[in-house]
């Protein structure tokens, strides 16, 4: 579609507004988009673990007045150019850098929809329906060209240029040739400075993590930081002279299985990238410019990019568990950094685990009476302990013993106890979710999808084996109760009618979400609806899932919005009866109601996270729960309930 030259105007009008308060603009763009999706945070390398708040983070104002910048400009020349033009850079790197940072496109629309926000906020006596469209058509081309760039690629591909320069090279030597005589102070800089941004990399190091002796006057940190610190500016010295990386005492494909078996990331080669270049800057600050930075980066980046070549899964017979070395490397790894907060961790793990299916409390008889908060439970931490830290230590094992193995108990008492819980499929899904979200809230510069796999395998073979012990599991039992008629106030209709009224134009999306997450924590659930059973479509493509979801999240909303009204629950389209029938025959649980709370409370919250509170929260839960003891009155009717 052609930027016709009316929008062109608006654009162009607005920026000259805008122009000289890009900073504060910029900033505001930024903080929106954190504001709507708080986990984009985690994109920004500069952000993960700084506790300076955002909108003081002097690193995250200079980029916010960039972006929001290069995105205006973009804009302003794009009907004169008649193509997409990207200042101090290239539209390539823009798509190499957020591949490699993981942008996805719900990203690309929360920034298009907080840029929009941001504009109309900052010239109102200017903003129209035409300067919107103007805006956004300007802001989507943007990101389409960025796209076409977002190519996939090798996981270990940086995208770097091929040559190094004469001139690239000299700023390296003559840098090197002053700071080689302090190596090792600067060396244990480098390392001292990547724990201050990622603490939790020094887990990495073995001769770490039982040490007592601090960090900067441990001997074995101090030999190994110069060491790699000279491997590194040596290896970017001879870049160009030799055409190759080249590293002293030892080589790539030791370095990449060193890598590869102490768990190291692409977020940990980041984090190294960063240290260093402020390490050198500091080192040299009468000869630092952004060429020497960009010299040094590229010589970096080639190093690495050598290294994760050879970060090859090791070639090694699997045992009988199918587990292989390199999974137990990802296991044994963040073990090691998690295990002595274990008592936390498990705590966590347990309120987790409570918070997506409150009824699994009743499993358990120290809580069924007592009146102690969960999170204060003497007996509910040293149970989940001993839960989270045998769970664990059973996958820590898992490739070496090449089977099941677990202490202070044996599979056969624990098949007995979970059968006589009433332990059931849904459980099991429920407690992986809760687990793998526990350790990567414990150990997020670690986390990447081949850890998540590894953990979820190892979980995956000890309920397995379990499950095998459990002779004669419980059937899953409908809790029987009664609520009274819905004493559903005032304040709560207001909470629960003002945030429906917001989302309901959007509730096929909201809808396919709110099923999708219910399928992330419990894949089993699938098997529930017949249309899914037996088709090879992708569940976030299936349109008779579409339509499905999309009629019971409206439904579900509805009924919340009329509760008050008319003094009980009340469903369109259909009758509670008809529900309970279809839910019988369906199988659905206790623990299934449990999840579509769960989950439906996560949807709601990021649908309007700008109104959600306790209170709105409180509200919805309260209309879900009348709406989902209505069904199960309805399910009792029949015997076998």
């Amino acid at each position: 579609m052609a930027f016709t030259a009316e929008k062109e105007a608006l654009v162009i009008d607005s920026w000259n507004v805008m122009k000289n308060d890009a900073a504060d603009l910029g900033m505001r763009f930024f903080l929106r988009i954190f504001e709507i999706t708080p986990s984009a945070s985690g994109l920004f390398g500069f952000l993960r673990d700084s506790s300076v708040p955002l909108n003081k983070n002097p690193k995250l104002k200079r980029h916010a007045m960039t972006v929001f910048s290069m995105t205006c400009d973009s804009a302003v020349q794009l009907r004169r150019l008649g193509r997409v033009i990207v200042r101090e850079t290239t539209v390539k790197h823009l798509g190499a850098t957020h591949v490699k940072a993981g942008i996805t496109s719900e990203h690309f629309e929360v920034m298009r929809y907080a840029l929009l926000e941001t504009i109309r906020e900052a010239v109102p006596y200017m903003w129209s329906p035409q300067m919107r469209n103007a805006w956004a058509e300007s802001y989507d081309q943007l990101v389409a060209a960025i796209k076409k760039e977002m190519k996939p690629v090798s996981k270990y591909e940086l995208g770097y240029e091929a040559r190094y320069t004469k001139e690239e090279e000299a700023l390296v030597v003559e840098s090197w040739d002053i700071i080689k005589q302090d190596a090792g102070s600067l060396g244990l800089k480098f390392f001292l400075r990547i724990f201050e941004i990622a603490p939790s990399s020094s887990g990495l190091f073995s001769f770490l993590r039982d040490s007592d002796v601090t960090l900067v006057r441990n001997p074995k940190l101090k030999r190994h930081a110069m060491t790699v610190f000279s491997m590194t500016c040596d290896s970017a010295v001879q870049l160009q002279r030799t055409g190759k990386v080249i590293v002293r005492d030892t080589n790539l494909r030791k370095l990449g299985a060193t890598h590869s078996k102490a768990g190291v990331s692409h977020e940990h080669f980041e984090v190294m990238r960063y240290a260093l270049l402020e390490t050198i800057k500091e080192a040299v600050p009468h000869m630092w410019s952004d060429k020497m930075r960009d010299a040094w980066a590229k010589a970096y980046d080639k190093l690495v990019a050598a290294i994760r070549e050879e970060m090859k899964p090791i070639p090694r017979a699997l045992q009988q568990t199918g587990f292989t070395e390199a999974e137990e490397d990802f296991v044994v790894g963040s073990w090691n950094v998690m295990k002595d907060q274990a008592a936390t961790l498990g705590l966590n793990f347990f309120l987790r685990l409570f918070e997506i299916a409150p009824s699994a409390g009743s499993l358990f008889p120290f809580l069924r009476d007592s009146n102690i908060p969960l999170e204060k439970n003497p007996k509910l931490k040293r149970h989940a302990m001993t839960v989270f830290s045998m769970t664990c230590d059973s996958a820590v094992q898992l490739h070496t013993l090449g089977k099941v193995d677990i202490r202070a108990t044996t599979l056969t008492k624990l098949g007995q106890v979970h059968s006589m819980a009433g332990i059931t499929q849904e459980h099991f899904e429920v407690m992986r979710y809760a687990l793998l979200d526990t350790i990567k809230n414990a150990v997020p510069h670690m986390w990447c999808p081949e850890m998540q796999n590894a953990w979820k395998k190892a979980y995956d073979k000890l309920t397995e084996a379990i499950q095998g012990e459990m002779r004669a599991p419980a059937d899953s039992q409908i809790v029987k109760y009664r609520l009274s008629s819905p004493n559903f106030t005032a304040e709560k209709e207001a909470l629960v009618l003002d945030s429906w009224k917001v989302m309901q134009t959007d509730s096929s999306n909201l809808g396919l979400k709110f099923f999708l997450r219910i399928f992330d924590i419990a894949p089993s659930a699938v098997g529930l609806f017949s249309f899914l059973r037996n088709t090879d479509v992708p569940l976030h493509k299936s349109p008779k899932l579409k339509r499905h979801a999309m009629t019971v999240f409206a439904m579900t909303c509805d009924s919340a919005a009329q509760l008050r009204r008319a003094g009980k629950v009340v469903v369109k389209e259909t009758t509670i009866h008809k529900l309970g029938n279809s839910h019988f025959k369906a199988g659905v649980t206790t623990e299934h109601f449990e999840l579509m709370r769960y989950a439906l409370l996560e949807t709601i919250k990021e649908a309007v996270p700008y109104m959600w509170s306790p209170q709105m929260k409180s509200a919805w839960a309260e209309a879900y729960d009348h709406l989902s003891a209505s069904i199960k009155e309805s399910m009792r009717a029949y015997p076998s309930l």
